[in-house]
């Protein structure tokens, strides 16, 4: 058994699909390259293929991420080349590493997400992005209602935000908590910051882009968060800025 970590990303009019029917694409598309996946057992057997982090519909991302256990193939590289060349224009495989046996799978290992949040023409913020984002993390807390299973939650988003910064004057980059304990989207970040801003957002004003996903470890100099696949990793990412080891960000 081989088990594949694949980085991928998605752009243009497939970004409308959600995360279903994403899923079922990838199923159609591993069985039409003849990938030698392995099927679960029982009556209704189905592909062991694990996806992170959910990505809301409409956003793009360069950094998503699933996992995939076969029972044979010649290479990695080779079972990203053949996914590649069946999969419609929109979606891509960009890297591939082989897993440890029994590491955790993709939506477990999910510990953080990279956003960069943009403004759609004529519907940016009337107020000044940079000046409104120091204000709104000098605060000690920053509280914001969260929807949960069991209704409306509030919760303090600050220790949620790992790293922030307003780029090219309206662009937000952060580094948001997205483990399954603590999962901060960038809709509420952003729905946060117009309330802080006493202003009413327009609709489909922001624009989402993901840039990658992390997962957590430990090692002597604390937690970190680090890119699920160092290999694949954009220039723009946190995780290659100066003063970062080997991908890894403390937090």
């Amino acid at each position: 058994m081989i088990k594949l970590r694949m980085k991928f990303k998605k752009h243009g009019p497939i970004r409308f699909l959600g995360h279903l029917d994403v899923m079922r694409y990838v199923q159609k598309a591993i069985r039409r390259a003849e990938i030698d996946i392995k099927y679960s057992e029982g009556y209704s057997p189905h592909q062991i293929l694990s996806f992170a982090q959910p990505l809301s519909v409409g956003s793009t991302t360069d950094g998503d991420y699933m996992d995939m256990t076969l029972i044979s193939c010649n290479s990695p590289e080779e079972v990203m080349y053949k996914l590649n060349g069946v999969m419609n224009e929109g979606i891509e495989i960009t890297g591939v590493s082989v897993l440890p046996e029994k590491s955790e799978n993709a939506m477990t290992s999910v510990a953080a997400a990279e956003y960069i949040i943009s403004f759609r023409d004529g519907k940016a913020p009337s107020f000044d992005i940079s000046k409104t984002m120091e204000a709104f993390m000098s605060n000690d807390h920053v509280m914001a209602v969260k929807k949960t299973k069991n209704g409306e939650k509030e919760i303090d988003i600050k220790p949620l935000i790992y790293i922030w910064e307003v780029i090219d004057n309206n662009k937000i980059h952060v580094l948001l908590s997205a483990g399954s304990a603590a999962n901060l989207k960038a809709a509420l970040l952003i729905d946060s910051i117009y309330k802080f801003a006493e202003e009413e957002m327009k609709e489909f004003a922001p624009v989402f882009h993901r840039l990658d996903t992390y997962l957590a470890g430990d090692d002597d100099n604390g937690h970190y968060v680090q890119p699920m696949i160092m290999d694949a990793v954009r220039e723009d990412s946190f995780s290659v800025r100066d003063g970062v080891k080997e991908g890894k960000i403390y937090v």
